[in-house]
């Protein structure tokens, strides 16, 4: 299983447009194809960003267009498509993320969810995605929120991704200071931060999902 995020970073000054812009065009997405797509912006972190992610068990019937209906109206779909490009700042970037470790239940998709990338060299990209997972149990145990481990090399760089689901921007708050207090926590983080190359935090952000 791989998960597809597309960002977008909108003209600032367009803000509200341009989630208006997102909504309409995802939303008809989803309604003419089998794409299933979420839509996220960011509430702590770069401002004007927005996301979609999609889960994608098969990555040719994903690219294809294949999980598109016979009866999608393209015309409809373009002019949706151009209104979104005319608040776009700067290009789109796609990134597709291989599915490493789970924990929790991910029945349902968050309300708001914690991204946290590190950045390895290649050769410590296993390493590092084995530390990784062990902090995440760790944090999950502590705090009870699902995670999910993944992985990209192509388009990001080498990239160990955790994706933390939250039902609130105070639920993110309160637990991720829980869990970050915790000492067992702190070793492997520390464990982790020990790795030869390794950057840890090179980005993180919270983004709340529209759809």
């Amino acid at each position: 299983m791989q998960i597809w995020n597309r960002v977008f970073l909108m003209d600032p000054r367009r803000q509200a447009e341009a989630t208006g812009a997102l909504v309409a065009v995802t939303e008809a997405i989803n309604a003419v194809s089998d794409y299933g797509y979420n839509l996220w912006e960011t509430v702590v972190g770069t401002q004007g960003e927005y996301g979609g992610s999609a889960l994608v068990p098969d990555i040719e019937a994903f690219n294809s267009g294949a999980l598109m209906h016979d009866d999608a109206d393209g015309e409809v779909l373009g002019a949706l498509a151009a209104a979104v490009n005319d608040c776009v700042g700067e290009r789109p970037e796609d990134s597709f993320w291989n599915v490493s470790h789970v924990l929790g239940e991910w029945s349902e998709v968050p309300a708001y969810v914690t991204n946290i990338l590190h950045r390895p060299p290649l050769s410590q990209l296993g390493p590092l995605t084995g530390a990784s997972i062990g902090v995440a149990e760790r944090f999950h145990e502590v705090t009870g929120a699902p995670i999910t481990v993944c992985t990209s090399v192509m388009g990001t760089g080498p990239t160990v991704r955790l994706i933390v689901g939250w039902e609130s921007l105070a639920d993110w708050a309160a637990e991720t200071a829980r869990g970050m207090a915790d000492s067992t926590f702190q070793e492997r983080l520390g464990a982790a931060a020990a790795i030869p190359g390794v950057t840890l935090m090179a980005e993180s952000n919270v983004m709340r999902r529209l759809i």
